[in-house]
């Protein structure tokens, strides 16, 4: 029996349909179902030219939300925001260096090289 078993390249990817993937459907749909919604029912008959351009620009902006930002490549730019806006605890920084387990007393006298105050 062979044990060099081969990892299957791209396990961690998402389920396609087609060419998009699903999360990428869900993100557009999340988007431009509800401006068309408003686009038909918030603007007046009158105002066509300016609902059509708020459908337009929500497309654009839906397919912004589905890029992956080139400073994060593993996140879409619609993660990295709602990382920046959900509350999440700073990271607090700790710091283990040389004279943090040495009490303050042994620390001013090799501060003071052997001259007293």
């Amino acid at each position: 029996m062979n044990d060099n078993y081969g990892v299957v390249s791209g396990i961690g990817e998402g389920i396609k349909i087609g060419l998009f993937f699903i999360k990428d459907i869900c993100c557009l749909a999340a988007v431009i179902v509800p401006a068309y919604l408003m686009m038909n029912n918030g603007f007046p008959p009158t105002e066509k030219p300016k609902s059509l351009l708020f459908f337009i620009v929500a497309i654009v902006f839906a397919f912004y939300l589905d890029l992956h930002p080139l400073t994060n490549p593993g996140k879409r730019n619609y993660e990295v925001i709602w990382m920046l806006l959900k509350d999440r605890k700073p990271k607090s920084y700790k710091s283990f260096g040389y004279y943090e387990f040495r009490p303050l007393e042994k620390l001013k006298e090799e501060w003071s090289h052997g001259n007293s105050n």
